[in-house]
């Protein structure tokens, strides 16, 4: 039987235009710190955990991001907005990555970027000093010089994909990640 509940639900869950809030930045940056308060998150790092046991594997990150698009995607079941945070600064996978949750989902929504400016040796210095202090976090300072260079790369073209994103927004540096 329909009645007036279920048309409501059904048009509100069709009809509201849903929010994915992604961050770009080199690990480092402030993105799981920013992140902290928001909820719910996707997160790789807490996915390689989940998935494979070990913060560092990046053995298989195609599975890594093919599961974090089917939770965004359920989710969406749920929530009016979520949040995923990744570093994102490969520039030949981050579009198609996102329409891959876009073609996966049964909502519409648009797209948030939230991008953490960092230098490489900051990033280094941060992730050095929460792996001395015994944080949970994955070691890669071995990939920073790589991804700071795509980083540099994605954020000259960036303009160009501005048209995917409903909004772009650059978090202002900060030295120390805790201010």
């Amino acid at each position: 039987m329909v009645t007036l509940m279920n048309i409501t639900e059904r048009r509100r869950k069709y009809s509201v235009v849903k929010c994915l809030t992604v961050t770009l930045g080199i690990t480092g940056a402030g993105k799981t710190t920013w992140l902290r308060d928001k909820s719910p998150v996707v997160e790789t790092d807490d996915l390689r955990v989940e998935l494979l046991g070990n913060i560092d594997d990046y053995t298989q990150e195609g599975f890594i991001f093919e599961s974090a698009s089917k939770r965004i995607s359920d989710l969406f079941d749920t929530h009016d907005t979520v949040y995923f945070g990744a570093t994102l600064v490969n520039s030949k996978k981050r579009i198609p990555f996102l329409q891959s949750i876009k073609d996966m989902c049964n909502h519409k929504f648009v797209i948030d970027v939230v991008v953490f400016p960092c230098d490489d040796k900051t990033s280094k210095k941060r992730i050095t000093k929460d792996l001395k202090e015994g944080v949970n976090r994955a070691n890669s300072v071995n990939l920073i010089h790589r991804q700071y260079n795509q980083y540099l790369h994605t954020m000259s073209i960036l303009d160009d994909e501005k048209d995917f994103y409903r909004e772009i927004k650059i978090k202002e540096f900060l030295e120390n990640i805790n201010e």
